[in-house]
Protein backbone atom coordinates (compact mmCIF):
# COMPACT_ATOMS: atom_id res chain seq x y z
CA UNK A 1 0.00 0.00 0.00
CA UNK A 2 1.48 3.48 -1.04
CA UNK A 3 1.17 5.99 1.68
CA UNK A 4 0.67 9.38 0.67
CA UNK A 5 2.01 11.16 4.27
CA UNK A 6 3.46 9.51 7.06
CA UNK A 7 3.28 10.45 10.45
CA UNK A 8 6.15 9.22 12.90
CA UNK A 9 5.74 9.53 16.68
CA UNK A 10 8.69 9.83 19.06
CA UNK A 11 8.84 8.41 22.25
CA UNK A 12 7.83 10.10 25.38
CA UNK A 13 6.75 12.89 22.89
CA UNK A 14 4.31 15.24 22.28
CA UNK A 15 4.70 15.87 19.17
CA UNK A 16 5.15 14.24 15.96
CA UNK A 17 7.21 14.54 12.38
CA UNK A 18 6.05 14.02 9.56
CA UNK A 19 8.40 13.35 6.14
CA UNK A 20 9.66 16.98 5.82
CA UNK A 21 10.08 17.40 9.37
CA UNK A 22 7.52 19.95 9.91
CA UNK A 23 5.71 19.59 13.30
CA UNK A 24 1.94 18.17 13.53
CA UNK A 25 -0.53 18.37 16.06
CA UNK A 26 -1.51 14.28 17.45
CA UNK A 27 -3.42 12.82 19.53
CA UNK A 28 -0.77 10.45 21.76
CA UNK A 29 2.81 9.60 21.78
CA UNK A 30 2.92 6.27 21.51
CA UNK A 31 5.87 5.07 19.72
CA UNK A 32 5.24 1.92 18.10
CA UNK A 33 1.93 3.40 16.33
CA UNK A 34 1.90 5.39 12.79
CA UNK A 35 -0.65 7.05 10.94
CA UNK A 36 -1.27 7.65 7.29
CA UNK A 37 -3.66 9.50 5.16
CA UNK A 38 -5.09 9.00 1.14
CA UNK A 39 -6.88 11.06 -1.01
CA UNK A 40 -10.53 9.92 -1.43
CA UNK A 41 -10.41 7.99 -4.36
CA UNK A 42 -13.76 7.46 -6.74
CA UNK A 43 -15.18 5.31 -3.86
CA UNK A 44 -15.26 4.88 -0.29
CA UNK A 45 -13.21 1.41 -0.91
CA UNK A 46 -10.63 2.54 -3.57
CA UNK A 47 -7.74 2.73 -0.90
CA UNK A 48 -8.77 -0.29 0.97
CA UNK A 49 -7.08 -2.80 -1.75
CA UNK A 50 -4.87 -3.80 0.80
CA UNK A 51 -2.57 -6.99 0.36
CA UNK A 52 -1.98 -9.42 3.16
CA UNK A 53 -4.15 -11.76 5.29
CA UNK A 54 -6.24 -9.83 7.82
CA UNK A 55 -7.33 -13.11 9.96
CA UNK A 56 -3.62 -14.00 10.76
CA UNK A 57 -3.21 -10.32 12.21
CA UNK A 58 -7.36 -10.29 13.64
CA UNK A 59 -6.24 -13.64 15.35
CA UNK A 60 -2.81 -11.43 17.76
CA UNK A 61 -4.35 -8.21 17.89
CA UNK A 62 -7.83 -9.42 19.12
CA UNK A 63 -7.49 -10.41 22.25
CA UNK A 64 -5.64 -6.77 22.64
CA UNK A 65 -8.54 -5.00 21.59
CA UNK A 66 -10.21 -6.94 23.86
CA UNK A 67 -8.60 -5.58 26.76
CA UNK A 68 -8.88 -1.87 25.64
CA UNK A 69 -12.19 -2.09 25.52
CA UNK A 70 -12.02 -3.51 28.73
CA UNK A 71 -9.42 -1.34 30.09
CA UNK A 72 -11.53 1.63 29.11
CA UNK A 73 -14.72 0.79 30.10
CA UNK A 74 -13.23 0.53 33.48
CA UNK A 75 -11.80 3.78 33.15
CA UNK A 76 -15.32 5.27 32.18
CA UNK A 77 -17.20 3.64 35.45
CA UNK A 78 -14.61 5.21 37.99
CA UNK A 79 -15.28 8.78 35.54
CA UNK A 80 -18.59 8.42 36.80
CA UNK A 81 -18.32 7.79 40.13
CA UNK A 82 -16.13 10.63 40.80
CA UNK A 83 -18.88 13.00 39.03
CA UNK A 84 -21.49 11.55 40.95
CA UNK A 85 -19.00 11.91 43.79
CA UNK A 86 -18.64 15.50 43.34
CA UNK A 87 -22.13 16.47 42.29
CA UNK A 88 -23.25 14.76 46.01
CA UNK A 89 -21.06 12.73 48.23
CA UNK A 90 -24.29 11.18 49.77
CA UNK A 91 -26.06 9.73 47.04
CA UNK A 92 -24.76 8.56 43.44
CA UNK A 93 -28.45 9.54 42.14
CA UNK A 94 -28.33 12.81 41.07
CA UNK A 95 -25.29 12.28 39.81
CA UNK A 96 -26.26 9.71 37.59
CA UNK A 97 -29.30 11.50 36.34
CA UNK A 98 -26.89 14.34 35.38
CA UNK A 99 -24.83 12.17 33.31
CA UNK A 100 -27.01 9.65 31.63
CA UNK A 101 -26.63 8.93 28.20
CA UNK A 102 -23.93 11.84 28.16
CA UNK A 103 -21.11 10.92 25.80
CA UNK A 104 -17.81 10.51 27.28
CA UNK A 105 -16.07 13.37 25.89
CA UNK A 106 -19.10 15.69 27.82
CA UNK A 107 -18.30 14.05 31.01
CA UNK A 108 -14.72 14.94 30.86
CA UNK A 109 -15.94 18.38 30.17
CA UNK A 110 -18.37 18.20 32.93
CA UNK A 111 -15.72 16.64 35.26
CA UNK A 112 -13.43 19.61 34.42
CA UNK A 113 -15.85 21.93 35.24
CA UNK A 114 -17.35 20.62 38.62
CA UNK A 115 -13.10 20.44 39.93
CA UNK A 116 -12.48 23.99 38.36
CA UNK A 117 -15.47 25.31 40.18
CA UNK A 118 -13.87 23.81 43.82
CA UNK A 119 -10.71 24.80 42.64
CA UNK A 120 -12.00 29.32 42.26
CA UNK A 121 -14.00 28.25 45.91
CA UNK A 122 -10.80 26.59 47.20
CA UNK A 123 -8.29 29.26 45.83
CA UNK A 124 -6.14 26.75 44.55
CA UNK A 125 -5.21 24.53 41.63
CA UNK A 126 -5.35 20.79 41.76
CA UNK A 127 -1.86 20.34 40.16
CA UNK A 128 -2.87 16.82 38.48
CA UNK A 129 -6.22 18.10 37.09
CA UNK A 130 -4.59 19.32 33.28
CA UNK A 131 -2.79 16.53 32.52
CA UNK A 132 -5.55 14.05 33.85
CA UNK A 133 -8.10 16.01 31.46
CA UNK A 134 -5.63 16.10 28.63
CA UNK A 135 -5.21 12.27 29.17
CA UNK A 136 -8.60 11.74 29.30
CA UNK A 137 -9.61 13.02 26.43
CA UNK A 138 -6.70 10.89 24.94
CA UNK A 139 -7.89 7.53 25.71
CA UNK A 140 -11.49 8.58 24.56
CA UNK A 141 -9.81 9.49 20.93
CA UNK A 142 -7.72 5.91 21.34
CA UNK A 143 -10.59 4.20 22.35
CA UNK A 144 -12.32 5.71 19.78
CA UNK A 145 -10.36 4.66 16.85
CA UNK A 146 -10.22 0.84 17.90
CA UNK A 147 -13.38 0.23 18.18
CA UNK A 148 -14.30 1.99 15.26
CA UNK A 149 -11.63 1.03 13.37
CA UNK A 150 -12.51 -1.43 9.92
CA UNK A 151 -10.18 -4.28 10.93
CA UNK A 152 -11.86 -6.21 7.74
CA UNK A 153 -9.28 -3.76 6.09
CA UNK A 154 -5.81 -4.44 7.48
CA UNK A 155 -2.57 -4.82 5.45
CA UNK A 156 0.30 -6.84 6.53
CA UNK A 157 1.87 -3.78 8.52
CA UNK A 158 -1.46 -3.56 10.27
CA UNK A 159 -2.52 -0.21 8.66
CA UNK A 160 -6.05 0.31 9.72
CA UNK A 161 -8.85 2.40 7.93
CA UNK A 162 -10.02 4.53 11.11
CA UNK A 163 -11.74 7.32 10.06
CA UNK A 164 -12.35 10.72 7.04
CA UNK A 165 -11.72 14.11 7.13
CA UNK A 166 -12.24 16.85 4.95
CA UNK A 167 -10.28 19.95 4.64
CA UNK A 168 -8.46 22.22 1.94
CA UNK A 169 -7.18 19.82 0.35
CA UNK A 170 -10.52 17.88 -0.10
CA UNK A 171 -11.80 14.04 1.44
CA UNK A 172 -8.91 12.54 3.22
CA UNK A 173 -9.01 8.92 4.33
CA UNK A 174 -6.87 8.49 7.55
CA UNK A 175 -5.28 4.92 8.56
CA UNK A 176 -3.71 4.06 11.87
CA UNK A 177 -1.00 1.63 12.33
CA UNK A 178 -2.51 -0.57 15.02
CA UNK A 179 0.69 -2.83 15.72
CA UNK A 180 0.38 -5.46 18.92
CA UNK A 181 2.67 -2.82 20.20
CA UNK A 182 0.69 -0.05 19.62
CA UNK A 183 -2.23 -1.66 20.97
CA UNK A 184 -0.33 -2.98 24.05
CA UNK A 185 0.86 0.68 24.64
CA UNK A 186 -2.82 2.15 24.35
CA UNK A 187 -3.68 -0.72 26.74
CA UNK A 188 -1.40 0.89 29.47
CA UNK A 189 -1.52 4.51 28.47
CA UNK A 190 -5.65 4.02 29.64
CA UNK A 191 -4.43 2.07 32.79
CA UNK A 192 -1.95 4.68 33.56
CA UNK A 193 -4.77 7.41 33.43
CA UNK A 194 -7.34 5.40 35.75
CA UNK A 195 -4.28 5.13 38.12
CA UNK A 196 -3.92 9.29 37.80
CA UNK A 197 -7.07 9.29 40.18
CA UNK A 198 -5.67 8.25 43.11
CA UNK A 199 -3.00 11.42 43.19
CA UNK A 200 -6.39 13.38 41.77
CA UNK A 201 -8.30 12.20 45.08
CA UNK A 202 -5.23 12.80 47.16
CA UNK A 203 -5.32 16.76 46.02
CA UNK A 204 -8.72 16.84 46.13
CA UNK A 205 -8.62 15.62 49.78
CA UNK A 206 -6.22 18.18 50.82
CA UNK A 207 -7.79 20.60 49.34
CA UNK A 208 -10.67 20.33 50.95
CA UNK A 209 -9.33 19.89 54.57
CA UNK A 210 -8.00 23.47 54.29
Amino acid sequence: MRLDSEVVFKPHSCQALNVSGKALTIISHHEHMKKSDKQFGQYIFDNHDFDGNAEDFMEITAPLIGFIVHSFNSLDGLLNSTICELINDRSDEMGAIIIYKLPFSAKVDLFYRLVRSIEVAGEEEISSLKTLIENLKKCGTLRNAVVHAEWDHVDENGYTFVKMHFDKNGMRQHYWQFTPDALEEIDQFIHDTYMMFDLFDEQKQKLFSR
